[in-house]
């Protein structure tokens, strides 16, 4: 057995496509109904709400992503912070200390799913 990837419902997956190629995701798959991203071995699949139809409904379902966090390991979080707002992005967190271990922040796309970016102290 082995994890795959993930599939996020989107409102739009081109305008999703486009934000996750600046944090750096390459487009293996890019169509009018999904597009397929991947970083490393992580891979997400971004597949349009409106083309739901043959699924449960899952995606007209809630926050997208409550209780769910991506997390992406980066050498340095604070020059990976800098990095992302000089795009133009927004963090939704500045970067923090925790008990555990990390120095992280989170970052959310364009549909609220949770990326948080860390590095272990």
């Amino acid at each position: 057995m082995r994890f795959t990837g993930l599939l996020f419902w989107v409102q739009e997956n081109r305008l999703s496509e486009k934000f996750y190629k600046k944090l750096g995701f390459d487009a293996v798959k890019s169509a009018d109904d999904h597009s397929i991203m991947k970083l490393g071995n992580l891979e997400i699949t971004l597949v349009n709400m409106r083309d739901e139809a043959p699924f449960t409904g899952d995606s007209m379902t809630g926050i997208k992503g409550k209780g769910m966090y991506v997390y992406i390991e980066v050498e340095d979080v604070d020059q990976e912070y800098q990095r992302q707002t000089l795009l133009g992005l927004t963090p939704a967190t500045k970067p923090r200390d925790w008990d555990w271990g990390n120095r992280e922040f989170i970052l959310k796309d364009p549909d609220g799913y949770k990326l948080v970016f860390f590095a272990k102290k």
